[in-house]
């Protein structure tokens, strides 16, 4: 199933993310006599309704990745956006301008998206908590599906924010008046325990949501489209937690109960993906764009391929020798980034390979030394490396040259993907990222939203 056009009262929840607001978390919940009104979706909705949420939620789950790689990307010194109609790009999100980012940053853009998808999860399990459609099995597959969904995308604000924190709550929904209710910001901390019960809430719900869920599932999901398989990939963003918060220990555990998702000896592209389509209602990849282009090229910086070893296949799968170098505002881009060959290409949510990485990372964090550097083989190997006792037999047995390395193949691997900023900001290593401008400087954080501000400002807590 492809996603497709969304019915007109998912267009009256998703509307409310775009009216001009104080806060992410407002809502004003538009009048049509010929619609469905969201109140009727949140007492009693029909299964058609349900279907519709769900497809909805997932489709909406799209939405930010491009102001959310494009902002990462450029902040980690992956790549740059040498747009000549919008110099921000090159100037406040490098940090070259005085003031670092203004307070009204269109940067903070997924932000705003991603917290839409936070709502539309919320939303949809309200419906199906109120609906007499469901039993009791098929409302645990809708609240597992949920409770994950929406930790996945807080967990995108957090990182972005980091020590700023996030709101990790909002009121009940289904209350007159309590929609304007957002709980306060807490602590990146607080932030990242609220997550880890989220999704552990919704891993012990898919394990009681039967073996089908309660509505459609996307193409995108194939291989993780029950609430037994989708479990796997709650496990996945599990783990990444863990990691965040350097709980090693807890990421084997979550690996292991995301196997076969997690498979030492299994592709490494297997994995969830978002689909697109020139379909009419639908949208296509917002990460393609065109060999040579020069209206707003993405470029890579150019240390990506000139650091790479030699014959790593990721570099000739993710970037294009430009024919012509696109100079802009003082930078020079020589190679476009080009993973998506064409503009319905699919992009991952989450794959194999990352999951072997953490599972390197986290060997190497508990001095399990060889078995850390035999799964970095496997993803060098799978990329077209020697192994490390060929390639760099010094590193072996040696802790921080395995970190070193361990960061290196995560930059191959997951490159423009929105980790190696918060990769380089965990270990402590911002410092080192390339400046390619004078007074350039990498960000610790994105500024706080100034909607958000304004509403606190507002609404004293």
């Amino acid at each position: 199933m492809k996603y497709f056009k969304i019915k007109p009262y998912i267009l009256l929840i998703g509307v409310m993310f775009m009216l001009p607001a104080c806060s992410v978390f407002q809502t004003k919940e538009a009048v049509d006599p010929n619609l469905p009104s969201q109140a009727s979706v949140l007492t009693n909705a029909t299964a058609v309704q349900l279907n519709e949420l769900g497809i909805g939620l997932q489709s909406s789950m799209r939405n930010g990745m491009f102001s959310f790689r494009v902002t990462t990307g450029s902040i980690g010194r992956e790549a740059y956006d040498l747009s000549s109609v919008e110099t921000t790009y090159t100037t406040e999100l490098l940090g070259t301008t005085n003031g670092g980012l203004s307070a009204t940053t269109g940067f903070n853009a997924s932000y705003d998206n991603f917290s839409a998808t936070r709502r539309d999860a919320a939303l949809f399990m309200n419906a199906a908590n109120a609906s007499s459609a469901l039993n009791e099995t098929q409302r645990n597959s809708i609240r597992g599906f949920c409770n994950t969904i929406e930790a996945w995308a807080m967990l995108f604000n957090l990182e972005m924010q980091y020590q700023n924190g996030i709101r990790i709550s909002f009121t009940d929904l289904n209350s007159p008046g309590d929609m304007l209710k957002p709980g306060p910001f807490v602590s990146y901390t607080a932030a990242l325990m609220e997550i880890k019960r989220l999704l552990d809430l919704g891993a012990a719900q898919l394990t009681a949501a039967g073996t089908t869920f309660a509505f459609p599932m996307t193409t995108g999901w194939a291989g993780f489209s029950t609430p037994t398989t989708f479990a796997t990939f709650n496990r996945g963003i599990a783990a990444e937690v863990a990691m965040y918060q350097s709980d090693w220990n807890g990421v084997l555990t979550a690996l292991n109960a995301a196997a076969p998702f997690f498979n030492l000896t299994g592709s490494l592209s297997t994995g969830p993906v978002f689909t697109f389509s020139t379909t009419s209602g639908d949208i296509t990849n917002p990460m393609y764009q065109l060999k040579n282009t020069t209206t707003a090229p993405l470029v890579a910086q150019n240390l990506f391929i000139s650091e790479a070893e030699p014959g790593d296949t990721r570099v000739t799968s993710k970037v294009a020798l430009r024919t012509t170098p696109r100079p802009y505002n003082g930078l020079i881009g020589n190679y476009d980034v080009f993973m998506y060959p064409v503009n319905i290409s699919p992009i991952s949510i989450m794959r194999n390979e990352e999951l072997v990485l953490m599972y390197a990372e986290a060997e190497i964090q508990l001095n399990q030394l060889a078995t850390g550097a035999a799964a970095l083989d496997i993803v060098r190997v799978a990329s077209g490396l020697q192994p490390l006792a060929t390639a760099k037999p010094a590193v072996l047995g040696n802790q921080a040259a395995l970190i070193t390395e361990m960061l290196n193949q995560r930059r191959y691997s997951l490159f423009f993907e929105g980790h190696r900023w918060f990769d380089m900001r965990r270990y402590n290593l911002l410092n080192t990222l390339p400046n390619d401008l004078p007074n350039a400087k990498v960000y610790v954080q994105m500024i706080r939203p100034f909607g958000e501000v304004q509403w606190d400002l507002k609404h004293p807590q």
